[in-house]
């Protein structure tokens, strides 16, 4: 039951009995395989508690998080650390503690009466479909083996589900504008048409991830979307697709494309989630490089293989740093990848060939 304070919304409320009272806590809801990784909820749930905290100061926040694996819940746990109200992150279905939160609780002597709740409009498409509503609304526009990596879906489901989209006025397949880095140079027409998300199907997502209305979320979106029908571009968005090719026995639970991280200077071409023979993972994409210098390739790799591991080591994950482009950009690169710790995995593939990786080795580089 969605709830209402001020002007902001919450996915539900409960007031949790503990031994001095009752809890004053509002719920948000969270999928983790809902196209957006978890550094994207960090601004708008320093919103939602600032304004929260205003107006109620016993308020708490449980952010319940629908999740395959621990590393997503560990990432928002980081990124909400210093906020200035109670919160506990947790899965979906798990009792919670008083201690599973960031802080003491103020607790009400008796239960509350719960917040203003707000009339939910039905949802006009499957989950499926929302699925891909919600990768097109990151990536802005793009072809559909792009959007059905990026949603974890099909090629096949993906292009009959994206006609049934256009026809509820959620997306349009169009030859747009390009996104231009300098706004002073004369607009240019894409090369070819794409799928782009239209303010209606924009407008749903936001609901679906449960962000309320005037709260700014522009930084869902990808990084750099001027590189948008690039071939850089498109093989980082299918980077989701190409590991699930590549490795069948591996869990590939979710990935994104050109993602901002909290703390971390470098920006990965695409960064994937999941499990590989046995460990949960962060599979780490590089693309190209080559037109970089040899000197510049191994320096470049060595900072990029640094705030890898940082990304890793802050919640226990194991790495996958994976590198695709020549042969001749592997040489330089590997001077950077020596010493490998056990935790560490280094692959070196070729771009032009779809799906094919070598094994992962632990605390090695395997090359193609």
């Amino acid at each position: 039951m969605t709830v209402r304070i001020g002007n902001m919304t919450f996915t539900d409320w409960v007031s949790l009995p503990f031994e001095e009272g009752w809890s004053d806590t509002f719920i948000f809801r969270i999928s983790a395989q809902a196209c957006l990784p978890p550094f994207n909820f960090r601004k708008p749930l320093k919103r939602l508690a600032a304004h929260t905290r205003v107006r109620r100061c016993t308020a708490s926040i449980w952010i319940q998080v629908d999740s395959p694996g621990d590393w997503y819940l560990a990432e928002l746990r980081l990124c909400l650390k210093g906020l200035r109200l109670p919160f506990a992150v947790t899965r979906i279905g798990v009792e919670l503690g008083y201690l599973d939160f960031s802080m003491p609780l103020e607790l009400l002597y008796s239960k509350s009466p719960p917040p203003p709740a707000v009339v939910e409009k039905p949802q006009p498409c499957s989950s499926e479909e929302l699925r891909i509503i919600q990768a097109l609304s990151r990536m802005e526009k793009g072809d559909a083996d792009e959007v059905a990596s990026l949603a974890g879906l099909s090629k096949d489901v993906t292009g009959t589900l994206l006609a049934d989209l256009q026809e509820k006025k959620l997306v349009v397949y169009k030859t747009g504008m390009k996104i231009m880095s300098d706004n002073k140079r004369p607009t240019q027409l894409d090369l070819f048409p794409s799928w782009h998300i239209l303010p209606k199907g924009a407008s749903l997502s936001l609901r679906s991830w449960s962000i309320p209305k005037g709260v700014d979320f522009k930084n869902r979106k990808e990084e750099n979307l001027k590189q948008i029908g690039t071939e850089h571009r498109r093989i980082a968005r299918l980077w989701t697709a190409w590991l699930k090719t590549a490795y069948p026995r591996a869990e590939i639970w979710a990935g994104w494309s050109e993602v901002r991280i909290p703390k971390i200077s470098v920006i990965p071409d695409g960064l994937a989630w999941g499990r590989i023979q046995g460990y949960e993972s962060l599979f780490w994409l590089e693309v190209g490089d080559n037109h970089k210098g040899n000197e510049q390739i191994t320096d470049v790799t060595t900072r990029r293989l640094d705030q890898a591991r940082e990304l890793c080591d802050r919640t226990g994950a194991r790495l996958v740093y994976v590198q695709l482009s020549p042969s001749w950009v592997h040489e330089a690169a590997k001077w950077s990848c020596v010493h490998l710790p056990q935790e560490i995995a280094v692959v070196f593939g070729n771009w032009k060939k779809f799906g094919e990786l070598p094994i992962v080795e632990w605390g090695r580089i395997t090359m193609g």
